[in-house]
């Protein structure tokens, strides 16, 4: 975590915790446990991707036989945190103009 993140972190007041079913009454008991489940702070304690696919709220989508692995864990190659607005501004201009792109080639596959 970068020390401008944690600092903040360290800064926020400690406050109650409102339960899921008050803020979001309609949904499911499967959601929220999710919820619980990927919202942990701490992320040694918190839910890995895989379990999170294999999750019952996520039942209907799973399949373990198409469930790609990365053979490397993901990392960012810079802090996107300490780049300037405009720079940053632009990168995300560039995400956006690559889906239709991105759309068109799934819809050959």
């Amino acid at each position: 975590m970068n020390e401008r993140a944690r600092n903040y972190v360290s800064l926020l007041p400690n406050r109650k915790r409102t339960p899921w079913k008050q803020l979001f009454p309609s949904a499911s008991d499967l959601a929220l446990t999710m919820l619980d489940d990927l919202l942990i702070f701490n992320p040694n304690r918190r839910i890995s991707v895989e379990e999170a696919l294999k999750h019952p709220y996520l039942a209907q989508y799973y399949d373990p036989t198409d469930e790609p692995v990365a053979p490397h864990p993901f990392t960012f190659d810079m802090e996107l945190d300490d780049l300037p607005l405009p720079q940053l501004k632009q990168l995300i201009f560039e995400e956006i103009e690559l889906i239709p792109e991105l759309l068109q080639q799934q819809a050959r596959e």
